[in-house]
């Protein structure tokens, strides 16, 4: 039996659906002309007639799975010194785009779109060890994207 990549990608896209946590995914879009300041690597908008302009937060609703690291539970715990207890990982499916963004934060929605506890996560730095041992890809498709979070303080 030939394996079937649609029906694969189906799959996760509607166990996601049906089971899957809404989340809120928030970013900076910068305008045109934004630059990169060289000391601090911080995006810098332009100025237009003298006023600095500054970005705009978008937003994308999307079905994530989230599971939270336990101790003894979770070979990651143990394995990879950046997933610590506390910390949360949320599998999306091909649906979410988190490259190139900035200022990325996440915040889990109940299923009338509200909060479910009010707690916003933002993406932690891994290793690329880490990253490596992390999602799936077939025939060159990666299936799903995994993200560490920790809390927003």
């Amino acid at each position: 039996m030939e394996f079937d990549l649609a029906m694969a990608v189906g799959e996760i896209g509607a166990t996601l659906a049906g089971a899957g946590t809404d989340i809120q995914i928030s970013w900076q879009a910068w305008p045109v002309g934004t630059t990169i300041d060289p000391v601090t690597q911080s995006p810098v908008g332009p100025t237009v007639d003298g006023v600095l302009q500054l970005p705009w937060v978008r937003t994308q609703i999307a079905r994530g799975m989230v599971h939270f690291p336990e101790p003894g539970a979770n070979s990651s715990v143990r394995q990879f010194n950046e997933v610590e207890i506390g910390d949360c990982i949320i599998d999306f499916g091909q649906d979410v785009n988190l490259e190139g963004k900035l200022g990325l934060s996440f915040l889990m929605l109940d299923r009338q779109g509200q909060p479910l506890d009010g707690q916003a996560w933002v993406p932690k730095p891994t290793s690329e060890r880490l990253a490596r041992t992390w999602g799936a890809v077939v025939q060159g498709v990666k299936l799903w994207r995994r993200v560490l979070l920790r809390k927003d303080c």
